[in-house]
């Protein structure tokens, strides 16, 4: 056989500290999400090149009057190689600023002037350049050479490992004369969280408080009620017949789910007490019955061993009471047995009542059918034999000239049976005891009170109910059973 495996020790813990986990986790689970999705990053590029368009306007705007004033004052044809000097100027005043890389080409794409080294190179090849030659703004994404990333992440330069390229165009009265070009490294997603941290830390410590906070809070709201609930199922326990009330404040618990145990739970002891007092009662009636016929059985024995010459008549005599018991203690067993099975429940099927009744009723001569049952789930065997005791219990205690009258019904979701006769009835004291286990008026003729509380057995164990009414002339037992269809 092989051996139960134990649980992994970290997965036993405290509620807590379950509970304090649950609550760090959905804390930080944002950051893990723009950092997991690449959606901060994505911002970040965004950003640069939002920024990059801005300077990129301007300075196409700074470059077309530029142009403007030279073909005012020095020649109409000027371009933009004309100005070259005071746009050098003006692009290493932004760079300084900005650290962006900006150079201006004219039409043909070849570098007139830049923040820095380039002049004379040719980037017509370039894709964001040929968008911004066609009177577009042209933006591309290149790789960046990894060796950038060994800047720390407090340093101004950044570390992502891409460059972003904007080209605006530079347009005079209609004229395309050439593009301005801007690069810059876009931030990381670590870096700007650094960069950030000085102004998050306060907000991110006091979310990290009220997190434990909260999570302490729930715990120990949480922990209490449970820890009522199991002290109050270690009482039930130990002592079922008067721990009920401890549940009463774990069943009043702020958490609904504790609340609904605590209910369950005590669902739970009122059976567990009400099955202690039954087997207690049973045991207490089985040893009341079983008694008499012993003592009668023991005696007769201790006469007929004691008394080698007892006459023939009387050895006889005893023998027969002797028998007379054991066929007694035999029917009280088997309705025991019976009583045991009915109470404990079986499984249930659909069950037409009408063929049940027909069938018990061709059993017995005599017994006149009326109306009509319905099906119900249920056990068809224990239906059977509750109301042939039924109908046996009327021509026993009705006498034989009592006429019985078997009677089906079905209203609404409700059907059954009815019993009448027309014997002496039971009188009003007797009315509330017949379903009780061992209780009988004809012990001498043989019964042995147990009939009728199996008729009530199974009506129970079926969800349905069974009660009398009598007065001289006209004793009826109803049954009554939850209809299927």
């Amino acid at each position: 056989m092989s051996q139960p495996v134990d649980e992994a020790p970290w997965v036993v813990l405290p509620l807590r500290t379950w509970l304090i986990s649950s609550h760090f986790i959905v804390l930080i689970l944002p950051l893990v999400v723009l950092l997991g999705t690449r959606a901060l990053a994505y911002d970040l590029r965004a950003q640069t090149r939002d920024n990059l368009r801005h300077q990129g306007v301007l300075l196409s705007m700074l470059a077309e009057t530029e142009v403007s004033h030279a073909r005012q004052t020095i020649s109409p044809k000027a371009g933009l190689g004309s100005v070259a000097v005071p746009l050098t100027e003006a692009l290493r005043h932004t760079k300084a600023n900005t650290l962006a890389g900006i150079r201006i080409t004219n039409a043909f794409g070849v570098v007139v002037a830049s923040s820095g080294d380039g002049v004379g190179d040719d980037l017509s090849d370039d894709i964001e350049v040929v968008e911004a030659l066609e009177g577009a703004v042209g933006v591309s994404v290149r790789p960046r050479p990894p060796p950038s990333r060994s800047q720390p992440l407090s340093s101004r330069s950044r570390r992502a490992s891409v460059r972003l390229f904007v080209a605006v165009p530079v347009v005079h009265d209609g004229e395309l004369l050439g593009a301005v070009v801007l690069s810059r490294t876009p931030r990381e997603e670590l870096q700007a969280l650094y960069q950030m941290a000085p102004r998050l830390i306060g907000g991110a410590l006091l979310a990290l408080l009220a997190t434990l906070i909260l999570a302490v809070f729930y715990g120990y709201l949480f922990s209490r009620s449970l820890k009522m609930l199991a002290a109050a199922s270690h009482r039930i326990a130990s002592d079922p017949a008067g721990a009920l009330t401890d549940l009463d404040r774990p069943r009043r618990s702020h958490v609904s789910d504790v609340a609904h145990v605590a209910d369950a739970v005590s669902i739970m002891a009122k059976r567990l007490q009400e099955r202690l007092r039954y087997i207690s009662e049973f045991a207490g009636n089985v040893s009341h019955e079983f008694k008499t016929p012993l003592a009668t059985l023991r005696g007769s024995i201790e006469l007929l061993v004691d008394d080698e010459d007892m006459a023939p008549e009387q050895r006889a005599r005893f023998l027969a009471n002797a028998s007379a018991e054991v066929d007694r203690l035999d029917r009280l067993v088997t309705g025991l047995l019976a009583l045991a099975r009915a109470e404990e429940g079986t499984e249930r099927q659909e069950v037409e009542l009408q063929a049940v009744i027909e069938e018990v009723c061709a059993r017995h001569a005599g017994v006149e059918l009326t109306g009509t049952a319905g099906v119900v789930r249920g056990d068809r065997s224990q239906l059977a034999t509750a109301l042939d005791n039924l109908i046996t219990n009327a021509r026993r205690y009705g006498g034989d000239q009592a006429t019985i009258e078997v009677d089906a019904t079905v209203q609404g979701t409700v059907t059954g049976f009815e019993v009448r006769d027309n014997g002496p009835g039971i009188s009003e004291a007797n009315q509330a005891l017949v379903f009780e286990r061992f209780f009988t008026t004809h012990r001498n003729a043989g019964g042995t009170g147990l009939g009728l509380a199996l008729v009530a057995a199974v009506c129970r164990a079926h969800g349905g109910d069974v009660r009398v009414e009598s007065r001289p002339g006209r004793t009826v037992f109803r049954v009554e059973l939850p209809r299927v269809k």
